[in-house]
């Protein structure tokens, strides 16, 4: 390859590049906030319905299980920190527990 196309080349890429891994950031910063947002708004549900019917408080069990694991899906996508695994498997637990916890309501 001539070093001119080379030259070319890396100048007109670079950019790009920096472009789609900032928009992909934001994305994820996005993606983050509208999860936690979905699961605080889902956990209020669910201390809403602690003393009603076994029926709401199913459907806000659901709801919340399905917050967490839209949260569990954006942060295995997003978070490239060390702790990425830890913080995966924290949500798979809350996962576990509300299903157990949905699994003794939905039942009934």
């Amino acid at each position: 390859m001539q070093p001119w196309r080379l030259l070319t080349a890396l100048v007109t890429g670079i950019p790009l590049l920096a472009c789609s891994i900032g928009s992909a950031a934001a994305d994820c910063r996005e993606d983050h906030a509208a999860a936690d947002q979905n699961v605080r708004r889902t956990r209020v549900a669910i201390e809403k319905v602690m003393n009603d019917t076994e029926a709401a408080k199913c459907s806000a069990y659901r709801r919340h299980i399905a917050a967490l694991t839209d949260k569990r899906t954006v942060i295995a996508r997003c978070d490239t920190g060390p702790n990425r695994a830890q913080n995966v498997s924290a949500i798979d637990s809350q996962i576990a527990d509300f299903n157990r916890r949905a699994e003794a309501s939905c039942k009934r």
